[in-house]
């Protein structure tokens, strides 16, 4: 591989015939402050509104543009005269001279996206009502008329008209309420300029909980009834603003913080300014913090909204301060946001959890790599906005950030980001923007590395391998960059080696990869018992493939740095001998972290074998922390056929006393144990109440595993309307097993049109698992026409890669009929070779 092959600069399976490059719009005028009038109106799910822009044009066009999508434009005054207006549905010209101008538009919408309505109906009478918005990436202009883009930023103040039992709140602070009689006004302003997707407002029956750090308000609005789960949600926000605001070295810069938790979000959250907007599944009761004993619970905890919390949090100085200043760098807001998050959970607990998280990440980030797409982080080439919203964006670009805080040190990094915050404070920056500002103040250039790991596709992957020399009294370190051609040719690396030692010691030894293949001689007056590259996970960015001996593996579990020991579990996985599993148990049982005790109990579940099954159903009996039991009984699903690990699934499954997740693990395993007698205990499990209706959700996919006689009506019974969307969504992924059944398909393509997203993303994921043909007409349907730009790039990835299986089907057909050819040329030839042979 070599640099006069580009791949690397695109990458592989991320960009389609039709891309074209995008970049930052322009539009000519700049709005400097904006005031809204919304009228919320139940009966028919629609809005009145009213739009006041101070705007100063620049452009001599004699008309600006403004995005307005599906609205009804009933006028337009320009200085309080009638103006002309153009309007096509999409976009809404005013006709208006440079200068300094007031634009009041009057219009009424029903939005189908941006804005979204969630009310009690025939199938959930029971709702609590609410309206939302969800601005990001360019929806704001389904609801109101605005320049929808980044680039775009200028203060604003809102005005809704809502019920007089609801409750709005919206971007900055409340100046006042009104009393309309049926009716109450709130009315919000924040008069500092943010961007256009961030304006945001949320209504309806809410309960608020009103707290303050260090002079700032914090207020979070809970749905009616949810008043007493917040705690467990937002307990430690006041410590992570400290954190942020010390670490950043910029003391929180808005006025006042706000979450509202909404139901039916489209996300996990969004970072309006000031008013965070998360989904009230993060919102949960004691037991699903801290299975089995009394809030808080440190170093205990089982479900948590700390880091949802901490990301969004996160984004109001790294996307909400400083914004990109277009999609293409949409990184700048959500690789910090992930990557603060990380360091928050180190600030609060601990090295391991920060290095786990890493990892974690890391995975996520390579699941993406492996299975769909490789892309530079920082492209041009995408269709929808939301395409560049992946583990590319945040979780490799949070890997990137540690390497780069690796690489500096972190007062250096510290001192960047701070000179990066202020340079640009409420602003718009690019990469190169972050990159001057790092390198003004490490003294260095960085170009090459944004160049490896920004602005190219993929990552290193390194082989490495190690042999003692006790003549020379050298150790001979071989590595290899094995990466392909989607990933950059050679990478530059500085990294460290652990070097143990039988006595216990630890040695250390530095050097710069910089070659494809390069052989290290090291001194050393011992044989180490290990080595292992890269013990601080400092080049987080990087998948690595070591050859280590069963003996090495097990002597670098004693490594008091974490990626060493998981390191050593994924090696021993690999190995499966009896020794292998002696290791295993002994980190399953014994080891400090409980994330590694995790992954050691996941890798027994892949070695399988009837010593790691005891290891296993033993560490169950003794293991507290919930998280560790998860992995404990996920691990347990691999051991098809086995009635003592059925039964012990179901005992688990049982328990109401155990952890929610542990229960919802539980079920899922004992479906892929596989034995029918047990389909009794998931159908009763389904019933259980849960945290998200986590349980629930597991039974279903358990059943599905299981494949019993009444399974498929069971799945269809749980995606139809009513049933809680978390558990229509498990329903309907389940049902890929059963696509040849006729009702599983029909009702698969009913699903593919339903109206709550989720829904249709897992119906996607079900076809995906079938690679189905007969759903390519939807597919493309969706891929083209879906109001959702995830639907419409994951069905169009699914519609490819049904038609790839097809081409290679096609392929091996043709190939079958080739092979059958030449085999029949081969019997005709014998044939004639025999009756030469018999003429002869």
């Amino acid at each position: 591989m070599s640099f006069d092959k580009a791949g690397y600069l695109i990458g592989r399976n991320f960009v389609y015939p039709d891309y074209r490059p995008q970049f930052p719009r322009y539009y000519g005028y700049s709005v400097n402050h904006l005031k809204v009038r919304i009228r919320v109106r139940t009966s028919d799910k629609s809005i009145e509104g009213y739009a006041e822009y101070s705007v100063d044009v620049q452009s001599g066009k004699g008309f600006i543009e403004m995005d307005a999508a599906e609205m009804k434009i009933i006028n337009v005054m320009v200085d309080g005269t009638s103006a002309k207006f153009d309007y096509d549905g999409k976009t809404l010209r005013i006709y208006v001279g440079s200068g300094s101008h007031i634009v009041g538009i009057n219009y009424e919408a029903k939005p189908r996206k941006g804005l979204y309505f969630v009310l009690p109906d025939d199938y959930y009478r029971d709702r609590v009502p609410m309206v939302w918005t969800q601005g990001e990436s360019e929806d704001n202009h389904y609801w109101v008329p605005l320049p929808d883009y980044p680039n775009a930023k200028f203060t604003s103040e809102m005005e809704i008209i809502v019920p007089k039992n609801w409750t709005a709140v919206s971007n900055g602070v409340l100046v006042e309420t009104r009393d309309l009689g049926n009716e109450v006004v709130w009315h919000w302003k924040l008069d500092k300029p943010h961007s256009a997707y961030l304006i945001a407002f949320a209504a309806g029956e809410f309960e608020v909980i009103k707290e303050e750090c260090d002079g700032i308000p914090i207020e979070n609005y809970v749905p009616r009834g949810f008043r007493d789960k917040a705690q467990y949600s937002f307990h430690r926000l006041c410590d992570m603003i400290r954190f942020y605001s010390e670490y950043t070295g910029i003391k929180y810069p808005w006025p006042n913080y706000k979450h509202a938790a909404v139901s039916e979000f489209i996300y996990g959250g969004m970072e309006n300014t000031t008013i965070t907007i998360v989904t009230d599944t993060t919102l949960h009761d004691e037991h699903a913090h801290c299975p089995g004993s009394k809030f808080p619970c440190p170093g205990m905890e089982d479900f948590t909204s700390d880091g949802l919390v901490a990301h969004e949090l996160a984004h109001q100085w790294f996307g909400d301060y400083v914004t990109t200043k277009d999609w293409a760098n949409i990184w700048l807001n959500e690789a910090f946001a992930t990557y603060f998050e990380a360091l928050y959970m180190e600030h609060a607990k601990g090295r391991d959890e920060f290095l786990y998280e890493l990892y974690q990440n890391l995975r996520a980030y390579l699941n993406e790599y492996g299975n769909r797409y490789a892309r530079p982080i920082v492209t041009r080439l995408y269709k929808d906005p939301e395409e560049m919203f992946d583990r590319h964006t945040y979780e490799k670009g949070s890997l990137v950030l540690h390497t780069l805080r690796s690489l500096l040190g972190d007062e250096v990094f510290r001192k960047g980001i701070n000179l990066y915050l202020v340079r640009h404070a409420h602003g718009n920056a690019d990469t190169e923007d972050l990159r001057k500002a790092l390198e003004e103040v490490a003294g260095q250039s960085l170009d090459w590395f944004f160049a490896q790991f920004v602005y190219s596709a993929g990552h290193p992957v390194i082989k490495y391998s190690w042999s003692y020399d006790p003549s020379m009294k050298m150790i001979k370190l071989s590595i290899n960059q094995a990466q392909g051609d989607d990933s950059y040719p050679v990478y530059k690396l500085p990294l460290d080696l652990e070097i143990g030692y039988p006595d216990g010691k630890v040695g250390s030894f530095s050097f710069e990869l910089n070659e494809r293949n390069i052989t290290i001689y090291i001194p050393s007056t011992e044989k180490p018992t290990y080595v292992c590259l890269d013990p601080q996970f400092k080049v987080a960015i990087k998948s690595v493939n070591p050859e280590k001996s069963v003996e090495e593996a097990l002597a670098e579990l004693r490594s008091s740095n974490l990626p060493c020991r998981l390191e050593a579990i994924d090696s021993l996985a690999r190995d499966g001998s009896a020794r292998a599993v002696e290791g295993l148990t002994n980190v399953l049982m014994h080891d400090v972290f409980w994330g590694v005790r995790a992954e050691a109990a996941r890798a027994l579940g892949k070695v399988g074998t009837e010593d790691a099954l005891k290891a296993l159903i033993n560490a169950l009996q003794s293991e507290r922390h919930p998280r560790v039991r998860q992995a404990i009984v996920e691990a347990l699903g691999n051991f098809k056929g086995k009635p003592e690990v059925a039964k012990t699934l179901a005992e688990v499954l049982e328990n109401n006393g155990e952890s929610y997740y542990v229960r919802y693990r539980a079920a899922q395993s004992l479906g892929k144990v596989g034995i029918i007698d047990y389909s009794k205990y998931l159908v009763k499990a389904l019933d259980y109440p849960s945290h998200n209706y986590v349980i629930t959700q597991g039974a279903l996919q358990g059943l599905s595993e299981l494949g019993a006689e009444d399974a498929v009506d069971v799945l269809l019974k749980y995606t139809e309307l009513g049933k809680p969307t978390v558990v229509r969504v498990a329903a309907t992924q389940s049902l890929s097993k059963f696509v040849s059944d006729r009702r599983v398909y029909d009702r698969l393509r009913v699903l593919l049109r339903d109206p709550y997203f989720r829904v249709r993303f897992a119906a996607i994921a079900a076809v995906e698992s079938s690679l189905d043909p007969r759903f390519l007409d939807i597919l493309d349907d969706l891929a083209s026409r879906d109001l959702d730009g995830r639907v419409r790039r994951y069905a169009r990835d699914v519609a490819r890669k049904i038609r790839e299986h097809m081409q290679r089907g096609a392929e091996y057909a043709r190939l079958r009929e080739e092979i059958d050819r030449i085999r029949e040329e081969q019997r005709r030839l014998m044939d004639r070779l025999d009756r030469l042979e018999f003429k002869g």
